[in-house]
């Protein structure tokens, strides 16, 4: 059996880390509330889901924009947590394509840029089911440690 730390330099997901990830979201408050959903983990790689409800909608009737940035920032957290590192956002830019109407399932894969010491870069598309982009975001996420299963 591999330890950790060769899961690590090898890029693989420990069985720790991949237990926090899929658990993670479930005591998490907001991404609870707003009802983000792990679909696919992989190292450097996590794919969510949101389901845009009534609630999440702003005054014309389309998701909010926060609601999308929020979905994006959150694939692109848990893709730094698949590499094993704990990590909190520093900047994240969101270009908005297209207005998601309620009922639309999002759908967001955050991969890895860059995976450095003290900070880390990452990308998703936010798609539908059809495959239809409705945006695009980037982020810079500051390491603030390993993640050792805690």
């Amino acid at each position: 059996m591999k330890s950790i730390m060769e899961k690590k330099l090898q890029g693989e997901i420990s069985d720790i880390t991949r237990h926090h990830l899929e658990n993670f979201y479930k005591d998490n408050p907001f991404p609870e509330v707003i009802g983000l959903h792990i679909e696919n983990i992989e190292y450097g790689s996590v794919t969510m889901r949101l389901d845009v409800r009534h609630d999440l909608t702003n005054f014309y009737g389309i998701a909010h924009g926060g609601v999308a940035m929020s979905l994006a920032d959150t694939a692109m957290g848990a893709t730094c947590l698949s590499c094993n590192k704990k990590v909190v956002t520093q900047a994240l830019n969101y270009n908005f394509i297209r207005a998601a109407v309620e009922g639309t399932r999002l759908i967001a894969t955050g991969r890895v840029i860059h995976n450095g010491l003290k900070t880390m870069v990452c990308e998703t598309e936010v798609k539908d089911e059809e495959g239809e982009l409705y945006g695009k975001a980037t982020g810079t996420f500051f390491v603030i440690g390993a993640f050792d299963g805690k």
